[in-house]
């Protein structure tokens, strides 16, 4: 008789759904964590912060690794087309999926890509090179007007946060310069030095302006920076940059398919790293502060994020291909 009924049980537990049963153990194995472009950059650091920090809570090590090209359309491309078993994960800026697959062909689909989580935000600084010898915002805006046309800015590529703050930056001052759009944001570091271009706007530069080898003269931020105690922020000087501060985050994607309870697990334990004071600090030596997002908040985010930078850079008229 008992031998019947286990017999029974088990016929029964097979016919159950597989979201029934007993799901097999995550992480088992290294994690892969892409960022699509150069090391160094902004996308890099704050990879390697959240990763030294998620290898410790899960039991596993996350393995960053960059993956530059097509203005971060490479790595992508290469987590789109990975299997949605959590062991692939892509670090993105808010251009991957909010704003380049709208305005230009990329070479993935951005519906291939789901939001895991909301890592960070971007405090957006203002940086020149000190070749020009300008030593304000204002004195630069004063040399850039007695010389249109013939400034440049850096940025990491067509449709980036970095091109977009440039366009708008520059109209809002009434200023002209020129685009010159790097691989990787990293790329540009001997230009600016050198005076070859004169602008950049990408946080990875900062420990730059600490030392001395440039200068930033604003940082779009609710507030000035303690590492950048003298440089004012956009408001301060009366410059609206239309809410750059708040779009131009970090988040992470995964394959479309990805188990919901790897989504939530991985969106967790980022909402406990990213309240630590340690982890607030460390980001904020890159200019960036710590801002979690849960899977449901983050989906919502990017595409609130597609409608306002589609009609961004159709006001401004603003050609990607």
């Amino acid at each position: 008789m008992i031998g019947r009924r286990t017999a029974t049980v088990g016929a029964l537990a097979a016919l159950l759904p597989n979201s029934s049963r007993a799901q097999p153990a995550w992480p088992t194995k290294p994690i892969r964590l892409i960022v699509p472009y150069g090391p160094g950059g902004s996308a890099d650091q704050v990879a390697r912060l959240y990763a030294e920090r998620l290898s410790a809570v899960l039991g596993q090590q996350v393995i960053v690794e960059d993956k530059p090209g097509a203005s971060g359309g490479v790595g992508a491309a290469m987590v789109a087309g990975s299997a949605p078993d959590g062991y692939t994960f892509l670090l993105a800026p808010t251009a991957i999926l909010a704003i380049t697959p709208g305005v230009r062909q990329v070479p993935y689909k951005s519906d291939d890509l789901v939001a895991v989580c909301r890592l960070s935000t971007a405090l957006l600084p203002i940086t020149i090179t000190n070749a020009l010898g300008a030593k304000t915002w204002q004195e630069f805006v004063a040399l850039a007007k007695a010389n249109p046309g013939t400034y440049w800015f850096g940025s990491s590529g067509l449709g980036t946060i970095t091109h977009l703050t440039g366009e708008v930056l520059t109209r809002t001052a009434g200023i002209k310069m020129q685009h010159a759009p790097y691989k990787t944001i990293v790329d540009a570091t001997g230009d600016i030095f050198d005076g070859r271009i004169q602008m950049v706007f990408d946080p990875s530069f900062v420990p730059y302006a600490k030392a001395g080898k440039v200068r930033t003269v604003l940082i779009d931020a609710p507030t000035r920076l303690a590492d950048l105690p003298d440089t004012p922020t956009a408001q301060e000087v009366g410059l609206d940059l239309k809410g750059f501060a708040n779009r131009a985050w970090f988040g992470l994607f995964a394959p479309k398919g990805l188990p919901p309870t790897i989504a939530q697990r991985i969106s967790d334990e980022v909402a406990r790293i990213a309240d630590t004071a340690d982890m607030k600090d460390k980001l904020l030596m890159v200019a960036q502060f710590a801002h979690h997002q849960s899977p449901a908040e983050f989906t919502k985010q990017v595409a609130d994020d597609k409608v306002y930078f589609t009609a961004l850079i159709k006001d401004l008229d603003i050609k990607l291909e």
